[in-house]
């Protein structure tokens, strides 16, 4: 009894160093941004002499276009989500239980998990993607990058959800056959209320991971007003690149939504991520 007292002691003393590594350069950034622009520059983690909350921010709203960058990211992340999610849990639902209907379906949908999965480590061929969108009409548009992030997550997703399903009964769906359900009613009403945990762990992961890149928005919208929060900050730099407290300011600001979201939904993670690990 002592000794698994003192393992989960030291084990908690572990994590709390695991989390002040990823804390203090958190509150830096935070503390930063309180501070006048020579206080700012030293990169010291103290309390600001001169709090300089007001004037900071209200810098950074009018002048770094905080509101229309929030705006775009809302938009592209919750449109990338919605369609992510539903793809992958259609495609899971086809492979995880159509799969087994026969020995020539259970043949091709193994080779269609195959070639899902495949898309997590193919990297994305500029050239390719450019003349695809031109050709489609979507190069520059918001829609064009959407249609970029569903091409790139949906992979990630459904093999979450394909893991998930294995842990749910058959029996549910033979039952729900036998009482008059049909296909669409057995997804929408029987299947889909139980995946709610791995769903909120897909929404989580698929939203930060929109959320933070920066990369694809770069390379495939030039219009800077379509730009999401990522590069409003570097287009913010651009001018104030020496103001570190404002460039703080605008990076707070960026990752809070992030923040909020991952604590929020953190539990769910690992209930999703567990879940699909272990066959019921």
């Amino acid at each position: 009894m002592k000794q698994a007292r003192i393992k989960r002691v030291i084990l908690e003393i572990f994590l709390w160093l695991g989390t002040a590594v990823v804390f203090i350069p958190y509150l830096l950034v935070l503390l930063t941004s309180f501070k006048t622009s020579r206080e700012a520059g030293q990169f010291r983690l103290t309390l600001p002499t001169e709090w300089r909350i007001i004037d900071n921010y209200k810098t950074v709203f009018e002048k770094g276009d905080i509101l229309l960058g929030f705006w775009n990211s809302i938009v592209i992340s919750a449109i990338s989500v919605a369609v992510i999610l539903f793809a992958s849990m259609l495609l899971s639902y086809y492979i995880g239980r159509a799969g087994n209907l026969s020995r020539r379906h259970k043949q091709f949908t193994g080779w269609l998990y195959i070639f899902t999965v495949l898309g997590m480590t193919a990297p994305i061929s500029l050239v390719t993607t450019f003349q695809l969108l031109a050709r489609l009409g979507l190069i520059g548009t918001k829609l064009g990058v959407i249609c970029i992030y569903a091409g790139m997550m949906i992979p990630f997703a459904t093999f979450i959800f394909v893991g998930f399903f294995k842990t749910i009964p058959r029996e549910l769906d033979e039952a729900a056959v036998m009482d008059g359900c049909g296909p669409v009613r057995l997804f929408f009403v029987i299947i889909m209320p139980l995946l709610k945990p791995v769903t909120f762990t897909c929404f989580i992961l698929v939203f930060m991971a929109v959320w933070n890149d920066a990369q694809t928005i770069l390379f495939f919208l030039g219009n800077s007003k379509d730009w999401t929060m990522p590069l409003t900050i570097y287009k913010f730099f651009g001018f104030y690149r020496a103001e570190w407290n404002l460039i703080f300011g605008s990076v707070f600001l960026t990752t809070l939504p992030v923040l909020i979201v991952y604590l929020f939904g953190q539990k769910y993670i690992i209930e999703g991520m567990t879940a699909g690990s272990v066959k019921g």
